[in-house]
């Protein structure tokens, strides 16, 4: 297994190596100083979280977030664009098991106030207004608290003039997504996770809209002249549960070789505010209330079927790849039943492979490249047998 650890014995015995040798130059020993330094300030992050108390089995994004927040409340040593700042309250959305337990985990280290949001998942559309009303109802209570915190009253009309310029960069956002049905795609799902940026962290602002009309542009373009991201593209994916970070140009490449390329997914394909049509400036609460509602569908493995089966045949889909994150296990649930019924619903094949969204220790390089060629031969039979 690769792990930071591993990594670093490598790149200082790899040094020594170097060292003994005439040819090498002193510019390539400061780059593999720097790396290795880089690499145990990123591998001080999870250990701290680990010094703590928090198994490996863990949530990997709260062990990060969780080993950022105890460095810099210690005043340990950590990358400057890694800080944390220290907040006064923590808020969480519980829309997985394990989100609410970060907030009351992190504010308990912190010692500040935590306000959870419950997220209950909507098993029959008759249950669905309901659960609306109930997750409003605890925004109010939230902007109550947040108001008693700072002292500052909600500007609800400033929160519609926000809302709607969410909307207008979803919108985009997804008009992007939905032009990755041409073939060759011109958008792989790696870059749909990247782009994600601006509709996450410039939430609500012209920057946002600017970004994604931009990006439409440029994808508009590339479409009209039938470049791919792929050369020869020949394999059509769909990428299930997160990304693995620390791999996505890894990953990218040896499918690109392969000439298979993910183009869409659960979390790009289905969170960020991708149902515009429920997004009423107007009404921003209750919109609020639903995107939250709405990310826990993911969780029903019956929902995913049929929104995979209609992904397969609107974006004309060759395979499925499933990552089973060993720290992020309720998106686990059903993989290998949801393989089996586009199978037999679609004609596709998929794969499962193991591995986590940012913890190194959980992924295998061998493995991987044992599983992939393997499921491209799979995939061309598949499509030989469907002609």
């Amino acid at each position: 297994m690769e792990s930071h650890a591993v990594l670093i014995a490598e790149i200082t015995d790899l040094k020594a190596r170097l060292a003994q040798s005439e040819a090498v130059s002193e510019g390539r020993l400061k780059v593999l100083n720097e790396k290795a330094e880089e690499l145990r300030k990123e591998w001080k992050r999870a250990e701290a979280a680990e010094a703590e108390g928090y198994s490996t089995d863990a949530c990997s994004y709260w062990r990060t977030l969780g080993g950022l927040a105890i460095l810099e409340k210690k005043k340990s040593e950590i990358r400057n664009d890694m800080r944390l700042p220290l907040p006064d309250m923590v808020v969480a959305a519980a829309h997985c098991q394990t989100a609410g337990l970060w907030c009351e985990s992190l504010a308990r280290f912190l010692k500040v106030p935590e306000f959870v949001i419950d997220i209950p998942m909507t098993y029959d559309e008759s249950e669905y207004w309901t659960n609306v009303e109930y997750v409003k109802s605890q925004v109010l209570n939230l902007i109550s608290a947040l108001e008693a915190l700072t002292g500052k009253k909600l500007d609800y009309d400033k929160l519609k003039e926000k809302m709607a310029l969410i909307k207008k960069a979803a919108t985009l956002r997804r008009e992007c997504m939905e032009l990755c049905k041409a073939i060759p795609t011109p958008m792989s799902f790696f870059d749909c996770i990247i782009s994600m940026g601006p509709i996450h962290t410039l939430r609500g602002t012209t920057a946002s809209v600017d970004f994604y009309q931009a990006l439409k542009n440029e994808i508009e373009e590339r479409v009209a002249n039938k470049v791919g991201v792929v050369a020869g593209e020949k394999y059509r994916l769909y990428w299930d549960n997160l990304p693995i970070w620390f791999k996505v140009g890894s990953l990218s490449t040896k499918l690109a070789e392969m000439h298979a390329v993910p183009i869409v997914g659960a979390y790009t394909h289905g969170g960020a505010y991708w149902e515009v049509d429920r997004i009423d400036p107007e009404k921003p609460l209750e919109s609020i209330a639903e995107e939250l509602l709405l990310i826990c569908k993911d969780m029903n493995a019956k929902y995913r079927v049929e929104r995979i089966a209609q992904m397969v045949r609107e974006y004309s889909l060759d395979g499925l790849i499933m990552h089973s994150a060993r720290t992020c296990r309720p998106l686990n649930i059903g993989q290998y039943d949801i393989i089996n019924a586009i199978r037999e619903r679609e004609g596709i094949p998929g794969i499962v492979i193991e591995a986590d969204p940012t913890d190194p220790n959980y992924y295998s390089e061998s493995e991987i490249d044992r599983l992939l060629p393997a499921f491209v031969e799979t995939m061309e039979s598949s499509k030989q047998h469907r002609k």
